[in-house]
């Protein structure tokens, strides 16, 4: 059980990282000023997402509902961080289709944009801690299995 606890905590390192990185590596992007380093950025930006962030998503979730099946886990805390893993999933996805945009060339915003857009990983990885360590009983009307 331990080992499986420290894989999920290794992969949800790993994909926090990477959507607190990905604004990062957009800003660069619309602030780089010559074709080449544009072209630098499409690479890096791609490659950690296909090959870091969205591998480690996957894994965190897969041992993440592992967890739920192989131990109790009681509290009302669990559908409230469930309900922050999927807005995380979906931002990850948002950061996909940015990705892909980068790919095509498209218009992007300006710098500043996306150094305010890594406000919403901040805020979506600090619920999800919060609700973990803290464990609170909220009033969410839960079904009783």
């Amino acid at each position: 059980m331990a080992w499986l606890m420290a894989l999920h905590i290794t992969f949800l390192v790993l994909w926090c990282t990477g959507l607190f990185y990905l604004p990062a590596l957009f800003a660069s992007y619309a602030s780089a000023h010559t074709l080449e380093q544009r072209i630098r950025m499409r690479i890096v930006t791609r490659f950690v997402f296909v090959v870091i962030v969205s591998p480690s998503a996957v894994m965190a979730i897969i041992t993440g509902t592992a967890l739920v099946f192989a131990t109790t886990i009681e509290g009302t805390w669990l559908p409230a961080k469930l309900l922050v893993v999927s807005l995380m999933g979906a931002y990850h996805v948002y950061c996909g289709r940015r990705v892909v945009q980068l790919e095509a060339g498209d218009h992007i915003e300006r710098r500043t944009f996306h150094i305010v857009l890594v406000a919403v990983p901040a805020v979506l990885v600090s619920t999800v801690l919060w609700l973990v360590l803290a464990k609170p009983a909220l009033p969410i009307p839960v079904p009783s299995w």
